[in-house]
């Protein structure tokens, strides 16, 4: 099969480039080594549309502006639920409540030019804001969110479904061989005829390179999260750091769309495959944030962590092959690569073109219909059919016809039911897990014990 565009990666950076590019008549693939979209480094984050990025000057702080600017169009065009809120810098201290004044003038230099309201709270100001946080006063950043990232993992899949994209997914590149006119890409399925290649392959992005004689180097950090039942603040609100911790570097309490709350992430470095929590994690997270919350009766109710891949410069790497402008290559793209995506994407698209993609707008572009859970249709409606009645996840209410849905959309795992329907993120965290494997086998047509939790051999039942 040959195709005008390969994409390498289906995380959310590489999804936004199909998205953009599903809007032309462009033959797309996109390729992934897992087994369902946004399986990779877009698996394992917070979800939070940023605004303040230092360095100011550096590339992804630029496209992370751009970027959030992008999202409510987005988010009401993919029916993507997305909360718009402020991020709270915290005084904690005498030494901090004295730098407030500089740190608001920065922020109001920086961002204030840019659109984004940014104010001085006294204690006063901050109780009334945030009843439930510790501090002398803080400096408040409009402009922030929060996501529902697996609904726009999804959502973004199923319109490049819908608009004409390939996927080739349990997809693993091999090797490249370049010819006149065209790359074949060789891979563990088989071989695929491109003219332009876009490497967004987050935590393999420097592998991919090197088949091109292109050499970066990674290094690969852990962020850990912790999330609790309930909000505990309506906004996000992070301690001010007069000098960075290179263990946390950021990190919030963070209030999710699913009326949970988020503490993290920590940052260490790590192996690429290492998603393990350990005490020392928690205890890091704990030291950071309990002190900032007057009311800390809440319960824990899960911990995971997501890695991210860190460059050489500490900034975004988007550029052309040194082969030649039919290759472009994302490196490094981490935080806040979900922000930024839908810029890095623009941008991508704009490179393509430079480098002689001819780009005709296509006149029938479908659109996405939003994904109705049972839910949300006794809330609107107040009337179910039968077969949508059976909950399989009372905490989440989450029914056999929800995941009959999440299939109908593309799941073929445990992971992916759960991030289309939420099931198991409830307050018991998966006492239904047993029941919802055999409701997701007999939806999928296959013995629970070829089910995977995350493809792979991640087996949930053995015999």
């Amino acid at each position: 099969m040959s195709y005008d565009v390969a994409i390498i990666g289906s995380g959310v950076v590489g999804l936004f480039i199909a998205y953009e590019l599903a809007h032309y008549r462009v033959r797309v693939i996109v390729i992934d080594k897992e087994t369902e979209p946004g399986f990779g480094v877009s698996k394992g984050h917070a979800g939070v549309v940023h605004v303040v990025q230092p360095p100011f000057n550096s590339l992804r702080s630029k496209l992370a502006v751009e970027g959030n600017r992008l999202y409510d169009g987005i988010a009401k065009r993919l029916h993507v639920r997305v909360k718009r809120l402020s991020t709270l810098l915290v005084a904690q201290n005498l030494s901090h409540l004295i730098a407030l004044p500089a740190v608001w003038l920065i922020l109001n230099y920086v961002y204030g030019k840019r659109g984004f309201r940014v104010r001085i709270l006294g204690p006063r100001g901050l109780r009334k804001r945030e009843p439930n946080i510790n501090g002398l006063g803080a400096v408040e950043v409009e402009g922030y969110g929060v996501i529902n990232s697996f609904e726009l993992v999804s959502q973004l899949f199923n319109f490049c479904r819908l608009n004409g994209v390939d996927f080739a997914f349990n997809t693993e590149v091999r090797s490249v061989r370049a010819l006149d006119d065209e790359f074949i890409i060789i891979t563990n399925r088989g071989e695929y005829r491109t003219r332009y290649v876009i490497n967004a392959a987050g935590l393999y992005s420097a592998d991919i390179a090197r088949l091109f004689d292109d050499e970066y180097r990674l290094e690969f950090g852990k962020g850990v999260m912790l999330v609790f039942w309930g909000e505990q603040t309506r906004n996000i609100i992070a301690p001010l750091q007069l000098i960075p911790n290179p263990r946390t570097k950021g990190g919030a309490i963070i209030p999710t769309v699913f009326n949970t709350t988020i503490w993290g992430p920590s940052l260490s470095v790590s192996g690429r495959d290492d998603r393990a929590v350990n005490e020392d994690d928690i205890n890091v997270l704990a030291r950071k944030f309990s002190g900032l919350l007057r009311n800390r009766d809440f319960t824990p109710i899960r911990a995971y962590a997501g890695i991210r891949p860190i460059p050489e410069g500490d900034d975004f790497i988007i550029t052309y092959s040194r082969l030649g402008r039919h290759v472009i290559h994302l490196v490094g793209i981490e935080s806040p690569g979900l922000t930024a995506a839908p810029a890095i994407a623009k941008r991508v698209v704009e490179m393509l073109s430079g480098a002689g993609i001819e780009l005709v707008p296509k006149d029938d572009v479908k659109e996405v219909e939003p994904m109705v859970m049972t839910k949300d249709a006794i809330e609107s409606s107040g009337t179910i059919s039968d077969d949508q009645g059976e909950v399989v996840c009372p905490c989440m209410g989450v029914t056999r016809a929800d995941i009959r849905e999440a299939i109908r959309r593309g799941a073929r795992t445990l992971d992916g039911v759960i991030f289309r329907t939420g099931l198991g993120m409830g307050v018991c965290q998966g006492m239904c897990l047993g029941r919802a494997i055999k409701v997701i086998s007999e939806e999928l047509g296959i013995e629970p014990r070829e089910l995977t939790k995350s493809g792979g051999s991640s087996w949930l039942v053995t015999r």
